[in-house]
């Protein structure tokens, strides 16, 4: 199992929040920066959606919609209105707050009232993690004496609602008083009002649900509560389960589910300790301990180059972190490190993206000015991860230059789980060359019995070997993964035992591999020793056509050569798409490709040193 940390950050701490609340009337968010304008090429991006909304009509959601989940296992009917709404609320609200012309405010005040009339702020997908009573293929309706759902969208359209309630409540109240009455009402019954009353499934968990729900409760709350008893009463269930958290965390910060979930998991664990500062109005400031600062930094950590990240677990590729949240956590951590990546992130962003998802963070990130030129950062030579054992490392600072290799070991039970203990991860001056895959469409099957059943979430398609066709075993209160892990940091070199990965009838008794970057060569080394004779195989995933040139020689993408022993292994190149496997849910686009490519390596044996280079 992968270490925990048992850190609970607040409580460690001594932090408290009692006699420190401002009310209502006292509070404003971000009280410590000075937000006189929007950036003006941000500005123009949101007006200009703005005014496409001002033409477009209000999305219908009627139940068929809703009942598809139950029906039929489809997600994807129901959330594209439900998104799209609040998409619509979210750019209405900031080109009014920018522009201060009235003339968005008619159409913020309809597809707000339409959200306001939704039978339900929790999307059929979560409803199981979610709910108090069994529930039913047709949105529940709760009397005032009963506690909703609240997942991850209720956390979020709480928030979201009570940000408009706050920045519009003048303009609002010139159509009528009622609407903006109905919002607090409605945001404490399905928001604040169950986030303080009742301890939801996903609450005693450590992941990004409790993060992310937290943080979109505190700007809820701090937006619409007039109680100063109820925000202080919430900010200390924030940091109850905020502290659940990071006990669940390993203390050197890696993220259970990636750094694709990482601006939810940590990146909502920062905001929610923004937020609280900004409701004691700067009396309460959680910024010292340790572990924040290393789950904040996990993200450079598993960054390769510009965009790309190590993408283990469910994780696509390519990942456009908000730079302006980042550069927050440098200035608020002291970190260097953190401000100088937040400004190279920052430099990608588009700026018309304003997601409505943490509208908190978003509403900051529109008033900062777009950064411009290019930003290079220094990255770390060699890291390891002790607490999910996962190795990174690189031939040169500069991370456009040389080789690149990130492996993994730790458990086949984690969060987001792929099956893909011993993966391997390989670039070459910035570029993909051996890839994880990456994420499927979330549905009913993905997180059902059949996950597994997927090529792109076992470890063979994660360059990971089989033997006899057996793959990995993994999923939920399972403990396959590996043992005696040695990282030796200096020399860039980790090794580990993938036997326990495997299920019995694999036949493995010992499987150990070292994977090793030295100057211009990657080695990965594989000794199996089995209980009889069998069929081994070595695998490795491009993203792009490799080609046998000799025995024992294989062109990758980039240039590289893949060199093996040509008298033991047969090799072979298989062609990958989703019309080929079981499961067409992977989006090839997210590389920029329609399909993708692996190397088999074949031989039979009972026991077997395999070493295979990339140079």
């Amino acid at each position: 199992m992968s270490a925990r940390s048992g850190i609970r950050m607040f409580e460690r701490n001594g932090i408290s929040v009692r006699g420190k609340v401002l009310p209502l009337e006292d509070f404003r968010f971000y009280y410590d920066s000075d937000f006189k304008e929007m950036d003006s090429i941000k500005a123009g991006a949101i007006i200009e959606k703005a005014e496409e909304f001002l033409k477009e009509e209000l999305t219908v959601m009627p139940l068929s919609l809703y009942r598809e989940k139950y029906l039929k296992g489809i997600r994807t009917g129901y959330e594209r209105p439900h998104h799209h709404r609040r998409e619509m609320l979210f750019y209405l609200f900031l080109a009014e707050l920018h522009e201060n012309s009235g003339r968005f405010v008619e159409k913020m005040a309809d597809v707000l009232w339409a959200i306001l009339e939704e039978s339900t702020w929790v999307i059929p997908a979560h409803t199981g993690n979610s709910v108090i009573a069994p529930h039913t293929s047709v949105p529940e309706v709760y009397r005032d004496d009963q506690l909703p759902g609240l997942d991850l969208y209720a956390g979020n359209c709480s928030a979201l609602v009570g940000l408009v309630t706050y920045y519009m409540r003048e303009k609002l109240d010139a159509i009528s008083p009622i609407i903006c009455k109905r919002a607090e009402h409605t945001v404490y019954m399905r928001g604040v009002r169950p986030f303080l009353e009742h301890y939801y499934p996903w609450a005693k968990a450590a992941h990004n649900w409790v993060t992310g729900i937290t943080c979109n409760i505190l700007t809820a709350c701090a937006a619409t509560v007039r109680d100063v008893e109820i925000r202080e009463r919430t900010i200390e269930r924030a940091m109850e389960l905020l502290d659940n958290y990071t006990s669940g965390m390993p203390e050197d910060g890696c993220c259970d589910e990636g750094p694709g979930y990482w601006g939810a998991g940590a990146g909502s664990l920062f905001e929610s300790v923004l937020l609280i500062e900004d409701m004691t109005g700067g009396a309460v400031k959680a910024y010292g301990d340790p572990i924040l600062h290393n789950l904040c930094s996990f993200v450079v950590k598993m960054n390769i180059h510009n965009l790309y990240y190590v993408n283990f677990e469910d994780c696509q590729p390519i990942i456009g972190h908000d730079g302006v949240l980042i550069g927050q956590m440098g200035e608020k951590l002291n970190s260097p490190e953190l401000i100088a990546f937040g400004l190279k992130m920052a430099s990608f962003r588009k700026v018309h993206d304003f997601p409505f998802v943490y509208p908190y963070r978003m509403l900051k990130c529109a008033y900062v000015p777009c950064v411009t030129g290019e930003y290079k950062t220094k990255a770390n030579k060699s890291v390891w991860m002790d607490g999910h054992k996962i190795a990174v490392f690189r031939e040169s600072e500069d991370t456009s230059v040389g080789l690149f290799l990130a492996t993994k070991g730790g458990t086949n039970h984690e969060p987001g789980n792929h099956n893909d203990m011993g993966a391997l991860v390989i670039f070459s001056n910035g570029k993909p060359v051996i890839i994880d895959p990456g994420i499927g469409t979330y549905n009913n099957d993905y997180f059902g019995k059949s996950r597994y059943l997927r090529w792109f979430t076992n470890a063979s398609y994660h360059s990971c070997p089989t033997v006899d066709g057996i793959d990995q075993a993994g999923g939920s209160g399972t403990e396959y993964g590996t043992k005696d892990e040695v990282c030796d940091v200096e020399n860039r070199c980790v090794s580990m035992d993938l036997a326990p990965a495997y299920p019995a009838e694999a036949g493995i008794e010992k499987l150990i591999r070292t994977s090793k970057l030295e100057e211009g060569r990657i080695t990965v080394r594989d000794e199996f020793v089995l209980d009889k004779e069998r069929e081994i195989a070595l695998h490795f995933t491009c993203v792009t056509e490799p080609k046998i040139i000799g025995t024992g020689k294989i062109e990758l993408p980039e240039g590289r050569i893949l060199s093996f022993d040509g008298e033991v292994f047969k090799p072979e190149i298989e062609k990958v798409t989703n019309k080929n496997l079981p499961y067409d849910d992977l989006n090839f686009s997210k590389w920029g490709v329609d399909c993708m490519w692996r190397i088999n390596l074949t031989a039979n044996a009972k026991e077997l040193v395999s070493t295979v280079t990339i140079e």
